[in-house]
């Protein structure tokens, strides 16, 4: 889930911790007929496998995209003043959503489609 605009794993935190924050579940993403473009992309890409950790990842997905937009650095960013996307980027910062069904490339795909297709991190 995002909360404040910021990801944050729902089965680590109460709803009354929350209290006043503004929190979007993958519900609140898009609609079965207007899919948010990451949504789209786990269907297109076929990131989700089971479905089971579907939404964590794709809102996760999403706060990844925002943070390589906004400069923030992971453990693998070689240039700490120059942000960019690139897969091992995603990897990374997608690594403690944990999917057994081991979608990791396809999900790393849907992401990057995102990024394409929407021009971000230019």
């Amino acid at each position: 889930m995002l909360v404040n605009g910021e990801r944050l794993n729902a089965c680590l935190s109460l709803a009354v911790m929350h209290d006043g924050d503004e929190v979007t579940t993958i519900e609140g993403l898009g609609t079965p007929d207007d899919l948010h473009p990451m949504q789209a992309a786990f269907v297109e890409c076929d990131g989700f496998q089971c479905g089971y950790c579907t939404p964590g990842q794709i809102m996760s997905a999403v706060a990844v995209l925002d943070e390589i937009e906004r400069g923030e650095p992971s453990h693998v960013t070689a240039d700490l003043n120059k942000v960019e996307f690139s897969d091992d980027e995603v990897r990374e910062r997608l690594s403690g959503n944990i999917c057994r069904c081991a979608a990791y490339p396809n999900i790393v795909a849907a992401v990057r489609s995102v990024h394409e297709h929407e021009g971000a991190g230019e």
